[in-house]
C-alpha cells in the first residue's frame, strides 16, 4: 500500500473545505497523508481546516499567490509515492483512492485518471457522470480526441500521478491562473508511457459557485491564451508537425475564439495567428435551443453580438473550472 499525498489548494473556501477534506479521510484507502496550503484566505478557510483532528493531516499556510503556487508548495511538503491534486470544494466517495492505485499497479510511467462528473452548488444528488474512454490512450489519441473536440479541462482530483513521473514532468506553473491544468497536464501526459482510465472511481466536481470562471477578465483570458500556447508548442515539439495533430491544436484554439468572440478582440486576433500557422479548424461552434437556431439563421459570429447585446442568452460558457 504505497502512500499517498493528497494535495489541496485552499483559498477563501470556508464553506467547502471541511466536507472536502472529511471525504479524502473517510477513505477505505488508509496510508494517505494530506497536505493542505492555506493560499492567504481572508475568511474563515484556515479555521475551518483547524478543526479537522487528524494526525495525517499537514496545514501550511502562505501569503496569496494563486493555485498553482499552492499546489506547488502541498507537493514540496509531501512523501507519497503517488500524489492527487485535489481541489477544496470536491468530494470524493469512500473507495476512491483505492481503487485508483489499484489501477495502476504499482506502475511509475503512467497517469490514471477516474471517472467524473459535475454536481451543482451543495448538491452532489445534481451529480451527473461524463463519459470517458475504457481503453488506455497515447498521448496522440488524447490530443486527436479530447484537443480534437476542443475541450481543455482535466479536473485535477482525477488524476493519479507517480511522483517519479511527476519529477520528470515538472510542477506547476506558477505564472498561469485561468486553465493552468492544461499546460501541467500536457507535460505529465507527454512524459508518462500511456494515461490509464479507472472508470468506476468517480470524482464529484463542484461547479456553480462562482469564482475565477464566473468573473473572467482580460488577465485571466490572456493567461488562457498562454496556456493553449505553450501546450501546443508542447506537443508540436512532442509529436511534430503531423497534419491531425496540427487539426487538433487548431480547434483547441478555435474553441478559444468561440468563447472569447467579439471582446476581447486583440486576444481573438493573436489566437487566430496561431491558428493561420497550424490548419483551418473544423470545431462546431457547440450550441442549442434558440441559441442553434440562431447559428443556424445567421451564422454564430452574429449570434455572440446579438447574445451580447440583447442580452436574450447568457454569453458565458463555463468550460473551465474555477480554482
Amino acid at each position: 500500500m504505497p502512500l499517498v499525498s493528497v494535495c489541496i489548494p485552499a483559498y477563501n473556501c470556508e464553506k467547502y473545505v471541511g466536507d472536502a477534506v472529511r471525504s479524502v479521510l473517510s477513505q477505505n484507502y488508509n496510508n494517505i497523508e494530506v497536505i493542505i496550503v492555506d493560499d492567504g484566505s481572508t475568511d474563515g478557510t484556515l479555521n475551518a481546516i483547524r478543526k479537522i483532528d487528524d494526525s495525517r493531516v499537514k496545514t501550511i499556510t502562505s501569503r496569496n499567490k494563486g493555485a498553482s503556487a499552492a499546489r506547488n508548495l502541498a507537493y514540496q511538503n509531501s512523501n507519497g509515492r503517488y500524489v492527487i491534486f485535489f481541489d477544496a470544494d470536491d468530494l470524493l466517495p469512500a473507495d476512491f483512492i483505492a481503487k485508483q492505485v489499484n489501477r495502476a499497479n504499482r506502475q511509475q510511467d503512467v497517469v490514471v485518471l477516474s471517472g467524473w462528473g459535475r454536481f451543482y452548488n451543495d448538491d452532489p444528488g445534481t451529480f451527473k457522470q461524463e463519459e470517458i474512454p475504457y481503453r488506455e490512450m497515447l498521448l496522440a489519441d488524447w490530443i486527436n480526441t479530447y484537443w480534437y473536440q476542443g475541450n481543455p479541462m482535466t479536473a485535477p482530483g482525477r488524476a493519479l500521478i507517480p511522483r517519479q513521473l511527476l519529477e520528470n514532468a515538472g510542477l506547476w506553473n506558477e505564472e498561469l491562473t485561468l486553465n493552468d491544468d492544461l499546460e501541467f497536464y500536457t507535460r505529465l501526459f507527454i512524459k508518462a508511457r500511456c494515461i490509464l482510465f479507472c472508470t468506476d472511481a468517480l470524482l464529484y466536481y463542484r461547479s456553480g459557485i462562482g469564482g475565477l470562471s464566473g468573473h473572467k477578465g482580460d488577465k485571466a483570458y490572456r493567461s488562457l491564451l498562454k496556456s493553449i500556447r505553450l501546450s501546443v508548442n508542447h506537443i508540436l515539439q512532442a509529436l511534430g508537425n503531423h497534419d491531425q495533430i496540427k487539426q487538433s491544436c487548431a480547434n483547441m484554439l478555435q474553441g478559444f475564439i468561440y468563447e472569447l468572440y467579439p471582446r476581447h478582440r486583440k486576444l481573438v486576433q493573436e489566437a487566430q495567428n496561431e491558428i493561420d500557422t497550424l490548419a483551418k479548424p473544423n470545431l462546431k461552434f457547440m450550441a442549442g435551443g434558440l441559441t442553434a437556431y440562431l447559428v443556424a439563421a445567421i451564422g454564430w459570429k452574429f449570434t455572440k453580438w446579438v447574445k451580447l447585446f440583447l442580452k436574450v442568452i447568457p454569453i458565458n460558457r463555463q468550460i473551465i473550472k474555477p480554482h
